[in-house]
């Protein structure tokens, strides 16, 4: 029985810490809960995956969609996370000559991007929630890291806001793709016709 009880109270205390967070983001960033990497990215897995299907389901409505949001979006928001992760580690390494914890540093760029991954539940009705999402996330990562780890905050503003100009660029790139491949979709179904 105190497996089964052990397990409840971890998960109830992750979900009431995970809510506590999205009650109030900027108060929360200022001191994160020391987590493993599994719950680390359990907890990453489990709201990628939940926005993902709710995504799918409100855009598409078919099970498919739903089935690629459930699997996709966790690869896809582990993805930007890994790659932020290892930029601020080597950048605070090169310009603040401090060696951080990667788990700290991924635990800070998980929580700042949660709001992010819920918001992507809308982006197929307005893709601009994106860049939104993006804004709080680059917000919340400069309140993060600047507070957690007593960095410079010029340092971080400017570490932050470069990421935050290729990932931008990088939504943008991907909307151009999409909207070009819808367009020669449509021209081809009515070409068809």
């Amino acid at each position: 029985m105190q497996p089964i009880e052990s397990g409840y109270s971890w998960t109830k205390k992750t979900v009431e810490t995970v809510l506590g967070f999205l009650r109030r983001p900027t108060e929360r960033m200022k001191q994160m809960p020391d987590w493993s990497w599994a719950h680390l990215a359990l907890v990453q897995v489990v709201v990628a995956a939940g926005s993902g299907a709710l995504g799918g389901l409100l855009d598409e409505k078919i099970l498919l969609s739903i089935f690629l949001g459930l699997i996709l979006s966790p690869i896809l928001t582990i993805i930007p996370i890994a790659i932020a992760t290892i930029y601020f580690y080597y950048m605070f390494q090169i310009f603040a000559e401090r060696e951080l914890s990667h788990r700290q540093i991924a635990t800070v760029v998980i929580f700042a991007s949660l709001p992010q991954t819920l918001l992507q539940i809308l982006s197929g009705f307005l893709p601009i929630v994106s860049l939104v999402g993006m804004a709080f996330t680059a917000l919340l990562l400069i309140i993060g890291l600047v507070d957690n780890f007593q960095l410079p905050r010029k340092l971080v503003i400017r570490l932050v806001v470069a990421l935050y100009v290729a990932f931008v660029v990088l939504w943008g790139v991907g909307q151009l793709v999409s909207k070009n491949t819808m367009d020669r979709e449509f021209q081809g179904t009515t070409l068809s016709n």
